[in-house]
């Protein structure tokens, strides 16, 4: 059982460093350091930093579809105010973290995506689950009359989800909000009825 619990807390720590600074610029070491855990019992939880990114993205991914889930299930309001609101969240989000973050799944993917098959696995899968999440909130949106009905559900969540990851990316060169909320502006104004 305190295994367990060392192994997320590495996890845990490892994972916002490499959210901040990139995959290739955190070491085994620097988790380590930050993590207060001696060096042998890293491997005794993972059997390489790629290894390590694995469990990462799968917990990160875990942690975050129960926050989409939180934003997309809430009956109090619509489909389409649970999208604005989940979007407007992560928006405000990475505001107040400096623009220097954004999301696990995309940090990985813009570094190594094309490079290692196991990690752009890992991250597509991931990435997947939140896309049928998204999903699900807007084809009940269709439903109601909300959103368009002339895509498929799962393509309007891609459309959105991907187009925020190409918002980070232009928010964390540039440090500034603006390319998400032009993204936030447009893609609701495309996607309501």
């Amino acid at each position: 059982m305190g295994y367990k619990h060392q192994a997320e807390d590495i996890i845990n720590t490892g994972m916002e460093l490499i959210r901040t600074k990139g995959y290739h610029n955190v070491g085994i070491n620097e988790i380590l350091k930050a993590s207060n855990i001696p060096k042998g019992s890293f491997y005794n939880f993972f059997d390489s930093k790629e290894d390590f990114a694995k469990k990462a993205l799968n917990s990160y991914g875990s942690s975050s579809l129960e926050m989409i889930k939180s934003f997309l299930r809430n009956e109090a309001l619509s489909p389409i105010e649970r999208l604005k609101s989940f979007y407007g969240y992560l928006i405000d989000a990475n505001e107040q973290e400096g623009f220097i973050a954004g999301c696990l799944i995309n940090t990985i993917s813009m570094e190594v995506g094309g490079l290692n098959p196991i990690l752009a696995n890992g991250a597509d899968q991931n990435f997947n689950t939140w896309l049928d999440e998204i999903a699900v909130c807007v084809k009940e949106g269709q439903e109601r009359g909300e959103i368009r009905k002339d895509y498929a559900p799962i393509e309007l969540a891609e459309y959105m989800h991907v187009g925020t990851y190409g918002a980070f990316s232009r928010m964390k060169m540039t440090k500034n909000r603006l390319y998400l909320d032009n993204w936030f502006e447009m893609t609701f104004a495309f996607i309501e009825t």
